[in-house]
């Protein structure tokens, strides 16, 4: 059933589709001040529906977009010790230091953007991955720029479109998720420090992903950028279908590619959505984007997760 675009909680709210994929658009709707209620849950279930939300025209502090942010629900707590700055509970998705300095491409803050170049669901690495995330537009590219776009797959979909076979032989399967994996894709970065190790272990998710809250719907749920191996397959036969499964959820079809507007607050469910950045010029275009996520309520289930 489709969630009611307009409904008492929308008052005021203008709101359209992004694309055919997934994806609404509201403008109208001020992130910057505390929600009712009612607001809230019409926007859960918006993304319950859409699986990404953005809010265009937002003005918003570290702390005002924390606040909005747990009005959804608890928040999680970046496990980087490094990448934070005032709140465990910001992640600065930003070629520009905290002092305002655009960042040269061999800094390692840079390139752990681009580690998230690759599809990906933040936080898988996690035993218990992330609800939804919530990045803000503080600076963007030139609207002249055609790159640097924020790429988004439906994982629903793309599940549906494998073949029966396909989808019989990833049934019993896991892949295996690890935070480090960034450093195998670019040796340069500095290795994980212990509290990094300590608190993001390797964890190992269904490939299928069951959905009880979405009537047992199935997705697929997986990563390029915190791993490549599957759990009882030999390495080289996990890693091919691996490469399979990525070159799958790339297909147009499942896609929709945001560009980025100034103040724009992007809200992604992380159990429905993959996404991957844009590559852009970084050594010359300037970007400043600040996340937060919101915390998982359990762990992933799979086809034999369930009870019957």
């Amino acid at each position: 059933m489709s969630t009611p675009l307009n409904t008492p909680a929308a008052s005021g709210f203008t709101v359209r589709a992004l694309g055919p994929t997934m994806g609404v658009e509201i403008t109208g709707l001020d992130a910057a001040v505390a929600q009712a209620d009612t607001t809230i849950a019409w926007l859960r279930a918006l993304l319950q529906e859409h699986s990404v939300i953005c809010l265009r025209g937002q003005t918003l502090t570290e702390e005002q977009q924390i606040a909005f942010s747990r009005q959804w629900g608890p928040l999680e707590d970046f496990p980087e010790e490094d990448k934070t700055q005032n709140a465990a509970t910001i992640y600065n998705v930003s070629n520009v230091s905290a002092q305002g300095e655009q960042l040269p491409e061999s800094d390692h803050r840079v390139i752990f953007q681009k580690v998230n170049a690759r599809w990906h669901t933040d936080s898988s690495y996690r035993y218990v991955p992330s609800y939804a995330s919530l990045l803000y537009g503080i600076e963007v590219l030139p609207p002249e720029v055609k790159d640097g776009r924020t790429g988004f797959s439906n994982m629903f979909m793309a599940y549906d479109a494998l073949p029966a076979a396909l989808k019989a032989r990833l049934q019993p399967l896991h892949m295996v998720h690890y935070y480090e994996f960034g450093r195998r894709l670019f040796p340069e970065l500095p290795p994980v420090s212990r509290h990094e190790r300590e608190h993001v272990p390797p964890v190992s998710h269904p490939l299928v992903r069951v959905h009880p809250d979405r009537g047992f719907r199935r997705s697929l749920f997986m990563t390029a950028n915190a791993g490549n191996e599957i759990s009882g397959l030999s390495l080289a036969d996990g890693q091919a279908l691996h490469r399979e499964l990525v070159e799958h959820i790339g297909r147009p079809e499942f896609c929709h590619f945001h560009r980025w507007q100034t103040g724009d607050l992007v809200i992604w469910d992380n159990r429905a959505v993959l996404h991957k950045a844009e590559a852009y010029e970084m050594g010359r275009y300037r970007r400043v984007l600040r996340r937060t996520t919101l915390a998982g309520d359990g762990p992933v289930l799979g086809p034999y997760s369930l009870p019957g």
